[in-house]
């Protein structure tokens, strides 16, 4: 058998299928063969945005190399660079909305329509993203900053060895796990552990249901018993086509550090410009801009 993920989103679960057919399988992995990279000695990762496919043999009777490891990583750059490029895309894109939906993964996006249209006009640009120049305003009607208001705060070492280092850690651990600095490998989502998870991705929603699991808007202080008190940052990709959301954390030193879905932690944008001022970094399609907000010792224990 072998699972595919399409691993487009930095907040959201990835849309991921389970392919029993084992012939149809080796046929696959026989055609992308050369194109594939062992996630062992590579980031697959490419910021934030569409990235690729991870595909994973469960079972030894599928892989066609011996030599090969169970997991590989075929990115949208390297099917972009592809003669039959969009043709294999296609073809693992129609695999993941035929396959079956793996039972440990409840949570995963799915691959609908606008979803699979804007990865193929991606291939069709060569494996960039496009999206509109703007400065979007955050669509959250945010209370104004107090001008007298001092919040205590920490700012932790920039760390990316503890997310990057075990595969475990990285490809079950999100955005919002990092921003919250807890590793609970669920992939964890705003809301899902006060249980009031958002409906929708938008800044007002995802905003009420990091609020409900105990975070703060900026300049609404925690008192020193919830130490450590983050500061993060929330943006939206609103669409068409591509909507997820991502979280941002202050770091010592005055970047900001952020971990893009199942990728490697980094602290550089999709220019890859260290990031000090995550409003106006080169954040891909995440456009909107949602404001800024505090985590908390109760808030980071309390995510699922």
């Amino acid at each position: 058998m072998l699972r595919i993920t399409v691993d487009v989103f930095s907040g959201r679960q990835n849309p991921v299928a389970e392919v029993g057919d084992d012939r149809e399988a080796r046929a696959l992995l026989r055609e992308v063969q050369g194109l594939t990279t062992s996630l062992a000695d590579a980031d697959p990762g490419g910021g934030l945005g569409p990235r690729g496919f991870l595909l994973e043999t469960l079972g030894d009777d599928v892989a066609v190399d011996p030599s090969a490891g169970a997991t590989s990583y075929l990115s949208l750059s390297a099917l972009g660079a592809a003669d039959r490029g969009t043709e294999i895309a296609e073809r693992l894109l129609s695999l993941v909305e035929t396959g079956r939906a793996p039972v440990d993964a409840p949570d995963a996006a799915t691959l609908d329509t606008d979803l699979r249209d804007h990865l193929l006009a991606q291939l069709a640009g060569g494996g960039a993203e496009s999206v509109t120049d703007q400065v979007a305003a955050a669509s959250v009607a945010a209370p104004a900053e107090p001008a007298d208001v001092t919040c205590t705060i920490e700012l932790g070492v920039f760390n990316p060895g503890f997310w990057n280092d075990d595969a475990t850690v990285r490809l079950n651990n999100n955005c919002y796990n990092y921003a919250s600095n807890w590793r609970t490998d669920t992939f964890a989502q705003p809301g899902r552990g006060c249980g009031r998870m958002y409906t929708a991705i938008t800044c007002p929603e995802v905003t009420r249901a990091a609020l409900c699991d105990g975070v703060h808007r900026r300049f609404d202080c925690f008192p020193d018993s919830e130490k450590p008190r983050y500061l993060v940052a929330l943006v939206v990709a609103p669409g068409p086509g591509f909507v997820d959301y991502h979280w941002f954390r202050k770091q010592s030193g005055g970047f900001w550090g952020h971990k893009p879905g199942g990728t490697a932690a980094r602290n550089t944008d999709n220019s890859g410009v260290l990031i000090t001022n995550p409003e106006t970094a080169n954040r891909g399609p995440y456009t909107q801009f949602c404001g800024y907000f505090y985590g908390c010792d109760s808030q980071r224990r309390r995510i699922r």
